[in-house]
């Protein structure tokens, strides 16, 4: 694992909050709470990105009560600027843990090459976000949510999807900001993977986006997921630090 720094950890957390964007967030003593009608935790969660935030042993309940009144379970992700005391509070509580995910990178050095298969555009169509949405693990139900954080992207954003034999089997999302590219649900469908399609689609997105002028590059994968864990290390990201999410203990 690389070990970074406290600002390294805030500038990557930054980058990733602003490249998946909640349709709605509340600032509460240094904590960001974020509502996106239940579609995915990432975007749906109370976190922090510094140490200066208020302990959960004061503002805790406060945020448990502002996602109640909304209709939404409190869902908290932690991650190495989190105080330890703040994961006991919590723990207390009868949260647990889920869902512990690797944030790996990457230099960008030139090295990736373009994929005529891999096709790129700067806003999302009607064949992307269809054929995303049906890949996805949370339906087409989810759809109409989908659309609107992707309409509220602000940095640079690229569309990628890949084809093979002529028609589209994959899809990623890939955002520029600061000189780093995040690369974000990366979808083959589930009857075409294990053929190496995976690495095309990655490495076409790293190469259009090293264009575009990033240097590195970043993503998030559950540490459950050897397989994608195995396909980033083959291309050259490593893990730098990880984090979870605490939900009740009765909840998903």
């Amino acid at each position: 694992m690389r070990g970074l720094a406290d600002h390294e950890i805030r500038g990557l957390e930054e980058r990733a909050l602003n490249a998946w964007p909640a349709l709605q967030s509340v600032l509460m003593d240094g904590w960001l709470l974020r509502f996106s009608e239940g579609y995915t935790k990432r975007a749906n969660s109370a976190c922090t990105v510094d140490h200066d935030a208020a302990p959960l042993a004061e503002i805790g309940e406060e945020i448990e009560g502002l996602y109640a009144r909304h209709g939404q379970k409190a869902i908290f992700r932690l991650n190495p600027l989190t105080r330890d005391e703040d994961a006991q509070w919590l723990a207390g509580r009868g949260y647990r843990e889920i869902e512990p995910t690797a944030i790996m990178t990457a230099s960008l050095d030139g090295g990736f090459s373009h994929d005529p298969a891999v096709m790129l555009a700067d806003s999302a169509d009607e064949a992307w976000i269809s054929g995303f949405a049906a890949g996805n693990r949370y339906g087409t139900a989810v759809r109409p949510t989908l659309e609107k954080m992707l309409a509220a992207i602000r940095p640079r954003a690229l569309y990628a999807t890949l084809r093979e034999e002529g028609r589209p089997c994959g899809y990623g999302l890939a955002v520029i900001e600061r000189g780093r590219v995040g690369l974000f649900d990366i979808l083959i469908e589930e009857n075409r993977r294990g053929r190496g399609l995976g690495r095309r689609l990655v490495c076409g997105m790293l190469a259009a986006a090293s264009d575009a002028g990033a240097t590195s590059a970043y993503l998030q994968v559950l540490e459950t997921n050897a397989p994608a864990i195995a396909l980033y290390r083959s291309i050259g990201f490593a893990k730098a630090y990880g984090y979870a999410y605490r939900v009740l203990s009765n909840a998903a």
